[in-house]
């Protein structure tokens, strides 16, 4: 196969966001852009996705959106209560139980805490350790302060309204929208590709961000400017037994299975032509609900490679036997602590 070429998305939110920036969510977007865009050969998007079942590798591997200079924070088993009366204390145990709830629900850790974790093998106490020393150094500029201050989820009240009567057609109804300061939305993606150029991912999310992204684009949600980089910056272990995916991702046969995970329940929604149901997709615009492992789910693998391939495209997702949904891993090498 051909290398890969790696790219990194740096993406500045110019309005409030619904749809977070999950993997499958982008890679539909990508293939709608594919579409509509004119290429110099035809079928552009079919050859496409062909290649997914066709070749070695496939031609577009993406990871999940997040926070500039963050990544997921490694889902690890917790640490046993004796571990964390010899971190905090018995004597603090209850003083700083707010901030030992907070650490071990927080979903991203900077990409600084993340290079100093990997260093070595992951363990609980470790990870609990890093965020913990950090905040008694520094409470007000501590990672679990800094990180969760950058967006702010709202709930906004909406109704529809008929044009062509001029009247409301449905009441309010609430919606989580979540909001950023002048100084907040940076976002950064990363993207493998041995199928199109710098200038081809340029026009793509040209194209993406000029219709703007996930629900409610049509009303001015998720707007952004974006500038393609090439390379990715991203820590690395040296002897990795494990992968933590960035993307949203679910296994094919013969992928890893021992590890620690989260998991999202996906509801997905076709987009572009599809998104009213026309008789392409049977009228009906709804993917079949589907369980994935999030972003920072971790799993053991002692053969693990960079170049290794975890995930696919998934089949069955609809009556529409042609649609796929976007499930592939973007692995990054870790070391954890064997754990019986």
């Amino acid at each position: 196969m051909d290398k890969y070429s790696n790219y990194t998305i740096e993406l500045k939110l110019q309005s409030p966001i619904v749809s977070p920036f999950q993997s499958d969510t982008l890679f539909g977007h990508i293939c709608w852009a594919i579409k509509y865009l004119k290429w110099d050969q035809k079928d552009k998007l079919l050859k496409f996705l062909n290649l997914f079942e066709t070749a070695q590798h496939p031609p577009l591997l993406i990871s999940n959106g997040f926070l500039k200079n963050t990544l997921p924070k490694p889902a690890i088993p917790p640490v046993t209560q004796k571990d964390l009366d010899e971190i905090v204390g018995i004597e603090e145990r209850i003083k700083v139980s707010f901030i030992i709830k907070s650490i071990k629900k927080f979903g991203i850790i900077s990409k600084e805490k993340l290079n100093e974790l990997i260093q070595e093998k992951i363990t609980p106490v470790k990870l609990l350790k890093l965020f913990y020393d950090d905040y008694k150094k520094n409470p007000e500029n501590a990672d679990i302060n800094t990180l969760n201050s950058n967006g702010k989820s709202m709930v906004v009240q909406h109704n529809t309204v008929n044009r062509w009567e001029n009247r409301v057609k449905k009441g309010l109804y609430a919606q989580n929208e979540i909001f950023f300061d002048e100084n907040g939305g940076d976002f950064e993606i990363y993207l493998k590709t041995n199928y199109f150029t710098k200038d081809d991912i340029d026009r793509i999310f040209t194209f993406i961000k000029e219709g703007g992204f996930g629900k409610d684009k049509s009303t001015g949600k998720g707007s952004f400017d974006f500038v393609v980089n090439e390379g990715i910056d991203l820590p690395e272990a040296e002897n990795p037994n494990a992968f933590m995916s960035l993307s949203s991702f679910a296994p094919k046969a013969g992928d890893p299975k021992k590890g620690f995970y989260n998991t999202l329940l996906k509801y997905g929604k076709l987009g572009g032509d599809y998104a009213k149901g026309t008789p392409e997709v049977n009228m009906n615009p709804f993917k079949k609900p589907l369980i994935m492992f999030a972003a920072g789910s971790t799993f053991y693998d002692k053969e693990y490679d960079k170049d290794k391939i975890y995930g696919t495209l998934l089949k069955d997702v609809h009556k529409n036997s042609k649609i796929r949904h976007y499930a592939y891993a973007f692995p990054l090498g870790i070391e954890l602590e064997e754990v019986k």
